[in-house]
């Protein structure tokens, strides 16, 4: 399809979108980067005569002989771009970019920003915040265009639209600003009208950063912004309010420690924004200071909630809340006293605790089977291990560790010994498998406790059995006999109960999930951009 208009021609299409959009039109573009087949020329002539829809149609069709076809692919994006179907324009310019080398490429990314800039046009009344989504993208298309070449549409085009796009932020902040002054606003709207303005004038000086409105309005936004978060940040963290215990905490009202934490992040986020502030600075440091008094607080307080835990499981959990807490303090002030001397308590109770565990674990095991015996002399070292690395200078924990580690060692070998030895009467090969896993498993324990060349020649001889138990179980499948069905089914519909239902725990984590840390510290300032 040839890209450019023939000099003199005259069609409703092309007067249509300039128009509509004061953009260089849709079918503009280096004539020489193709070479139109006969077919085309018709398929042209349709657009011009505003008959885009027919060109769409006809275009497809030639698609579904040739689908990778990437300048049969752009002809299609310019002629749904004409027809005004924006959303399919997209689509078939995306995947002629993929498959269309180089000098499509450029051309796509022209056509691109020309229908990036028509769709945030057409929304602009509706939702102002996909017109400058759009328009952003738009940008970012023809800048993409003219790093391949220096094209003066594409350039009038990015002119353009960063002038539209820069009256629209602009108009918008100032908006804001205005709305900001209102005296009815909450602390909490003012500072969310104030947002909105500064990121909407900070959007505008990186796009047009020698704009004299954006910088001024980006300075000013910012200094207003920076003193409402200080305010209110401060009013927070001088909080006096007390918050009644829960049925299951210690009957103690405790401060409100969570609204001096957000009074906190707000004076983080104002230091950031006028970071030579010094009064801004030192309510912040006074603010850590009521932080960390109140996290140390409830700390104590968890202390006194453990006494009272009956299980052992019960207790470590709330201890280790506590101390999480005054690792909290000592994170906004490192020099907090009372919270050094309640961390040092609190892990003083904990390595109590973890060796009372400990040597109930142990005790229990004398009475159990191999199989538990390992688990729990294996839980029981590593409760005496933890205990240790919290008080160092014990020296009953290490001979503690030492003696549950031999008897750990003896409990491994012998499972393994007897695991490895073929069982009487008939085995099948999923429980044979089973056995030498389990085998394999407590030989590579024992390894890791105490390696030795014997215990490595045992675990290499039980992974060849399990490496031809394995190759059996697969020949097996291969002639068809009944298999763990995909998603943990077996042949008669149960789930498997070795078959974790759930997603890995090496899931890769969803980005902007709450509470993920970015750039600012207050939920006031990560709230959601209104575009």
């Amino acid at each position: 399809m040839n890209p450019h208009p023939r000099p003199g021609a005259s069609t409703a299409c092309h007067a249509m979108l300039l128009a509509a959009c004061l953009l260089t039109p849709a079918l503009s573009a280096n004539a020489s980067a193709f070479s139109a087949p006969p077919d085309i020329v018709p398929i042209q002539q349709l657009v011009n005569q505003g008959k885009a829809q027919e060109a769409v149609d006809r275009l497809t069709a030639l698609l579904e002989k040739d689908p990778d076809n990437g300048r049969l692919l752009y002809d299609l994006g310019v002629a749904a771009y004409a027809a005004g179907k924006f959303d399919d324009a997209l689509i078939a310019l995306d995947h002629a970019e993929q498959v269309g080398g180089a000098a499509i490429a450029s051309r796509v990314r022209f056509q691109k920003g020309n229908a990036e800039f028509r769709m945030g046009a057409a929304a602009r009344t509706a939702n102002l915040d996909e017109t400058v989504t759009r328009w952003k993208e738009s940008l970012h298309h023809f800048a993409d265009s003219l790093k391949s070449a220096e094209d003066p549409q594409a350039r009038r085009n990015f002119e353009f639209v960063r002038r539209q796009l820069l009256d629209l932020l602009l108009a918008d902040g100032r908006r804001n600003m205005e709305a900001a002054k209102d005296p009815v606003n909450s602390p909490t709207q003012k500072i969310d009208k104030l947002r909105n303005a500064f990121e909407k004038f900070s959007d505008a000086k990186e796009i047009a950063p020698s704009d004299p409105d954006a910088a001024a309005g980006e300075s000013d936004s910012r200094e207003q912004l920076a003193n409402a978060l200080a305010r209110e940040g401060t009013r927070k963290t001088q909080s006096t309010r007390l918050v009644s215990p829960k049925p299951t905490e210690a009957p103690i009202p405790r401060p409100d420690f969570k609204e001096i934490e957000e009074g906190v992040a707000m004076l983080e986020d104002a230091t950031q924004l006028k970071p030579k502030d010094e009064a801004i600075k030192q309510a912040l440091e006074d603010g850590k200071r009521r932080l960390a008094d109140a996290l140390t607080f409830h700390a104590r307080t968890l202390m006194i909630q453990e006494q009272q835990m009956p299980w052992p499981n019960e207790k470590l959990a709330v201890l280790r809340m506590a101390r999480e807490q005054v690792e909290k303090a000592l994170d906004k002030v490192p020099d907090h006293q009372p919270a050094k001397e309640t961390l040092e308590a609190i892990n003083q109770r904990l390595a109590e605790v973890m060796e009372e565990r400990g040597d109930e674990l142990a005790q229990q095991s004398e009475q159990a089977n191999l199989e538990q015996q390992a688990q729990w002399l294996g839980q029981s070292l590593d409760f005496y291990q933890q205990a240790g690395d919290l008080k160092p200078k014990e020296s009953r924990l290490p001979q503690k560790a030492a003696a549950t580690q031999k008897k750990l060692e003896d409990a491994l070998s012998k499972l393994a010994e007897r695991l490895s030895k073929e069982p009487g009467g008939k085995e099948s090969l999923e429980a044979k498998a089973a056995r030498l896993e389990g085998a394999e498993q407590a030989l590579d324990e024992l390894q890791g406790l105490h390696p030795s060349k014997e215990t490595g020649e045992k675990a290499e001889e039980v992974g060849k059995k399990l490496d031809q138990v394995r190759q059996q179980l697969s020949e097996q499948a291969q002639k068809g006999q009944p298999q763990p069905q995909p998603g943990g089914k077996q042949p008669n519909g149960q789930m498997d109960p070795q078959q974790n239902q759930g997603p890995p725990i090496d899931a890769p984590p969803r980005i902007n999930t709450p509470g993920a840390k970015g750039r600012w510290s207050s939920k006031e300032m990560m709230k959601k951009q209104d575009y």
